[in-house]
């Protein structure tokens, strides 16, 4: 973004206007209840450089759970608590063709850690005295990297999943009877659901992308929040893995390492420049935001951000 203000808020403008071709198209998720309650065409984006400066447009207050997007915040936690190695002994690291909760990507071990076997195997590793404070662990880290203190559990979103997790049970079962880990599934399905269910906005959640595109530093002191051996492999991961079995084509036509929810949000990090955090609920087959993923591959050629060709 080697623009002025000016011309970076000009093009974003030009970039949302383009973006509204796509409303109406695809539908709510449904497998989750509460989520049908959203209204559909509802969007708000902010984007947050690594300078600090914050562009924000839309329905930027719109609270919404974060879903697969903590994916990522199980894995960093499960990266602290543990070693790089201990981490990936017991979860792979490539991108799969299967949706995303899916049990057929388990063999010896879960693809990867953004499909949901995967973030249940990794919230399996996240220390505490027990579900409650292993939770908060992961809200203040949360509050923390996203400068926020408004982040909180939305009870009505975790209720409603975990009425209706059977796939996640079954997925959680067969891990613990692979030996994938020893702790109790129920407990750890709470925990991936409870991390699901943070709900933020688009505002916070792109501060939080901004700190990775800034290899963990704080945007506003020089303080390592998140080491950048860890960064590295949450980036990468989400470039490879952070669309779910559409990662690849996203990759190719966008060029942004990206992790998607199927609440609707789409947060994209541009190494070096800025964190993008898109909501529109309506999804396509394979749970990403229409409209969000359309809007990044405009923003993409509007504010050269292809970390392909730039």
């Amino acid at each position: 973004m080697f623009f002025d203000r000016n011309e970076i808020d000009r093009r974003i403008r030009q970039s949302i206007r383009k973006s509204e071709k796509f409303i109406g198209q695809g539908e709510v998720a449904s497998y989750i209840p509460e989520l049908l309650n959203v209204e559909p065409d509802t969007f708000a984006l902010s984007i947050t450089s690594t300078s600090g400066d914050t562009y924000s447009y839309g329905d930027i207050d719109k609270e919404f759970s974060v879903q697969s997007i903590s994916k990522i915040l199980d894995l960093l936690l499960a990266l602290h608590d543990n070693t790089i190695e201990e981490v990936y002994s017991k979860v792979g690291s490539e991108p799969t063709k299967f949706e995303f909760n899916s049990l057929v990507p388990i063999t010896d071990k879960p693809a990867n850690p953004f499909i949901n076997a995967g973030a249940i195997t990794t919230s399996s590793m996240i220390r505490g005295r027990d579900v409650d404070d292993k939770f908060q662990r992961i809200l203040d880290f949360y509050k923390m990297i996203s400068g926020t203190d408004k982040a909180r559990l939305m009870e009505d979103i975790y209720k409603s999943e975990m009425e209706t997790s059977d796939r996640n049970k079954a997925i959680a079962y067969y891990l613990k009877s692979k030996g994938i880990f020893d702790e109790d599934p129920s407990e750890v399905l709470d925990l991936y659901i409870r991390s699901c269910s943070i709900g933020t906005n688009v505002v916070d959640l792109s501060h939080f992308g901004a700190i990775l595109a800034n290899k963990g530093y704080g945007l506003y002191e020089t303080k390592d929040l998140i080491p950048e051996s860890i960064v590295s492999i949450i980036v990468s991961q989400m470039s490879s893995c952070g669309m779910y079995e559409n990662s690849g084509k996203y990759l190719m036509n966008v060029g942004i390492p990206s992790k998607s929810g199927v609440s609707g949000a789409i947060l994209g990090i541009v190494p070096g420049l800025c964190g993008i955090a898109v909501y529109s609920p309506r999804l396509d087959k394979t749970g990403n935001s229409v409209r969000g993923k359309e809007l990044l591959k405009i923003l993409s050629y509007e504010l050269d951000l292809n970390i392909f060709i730039r």
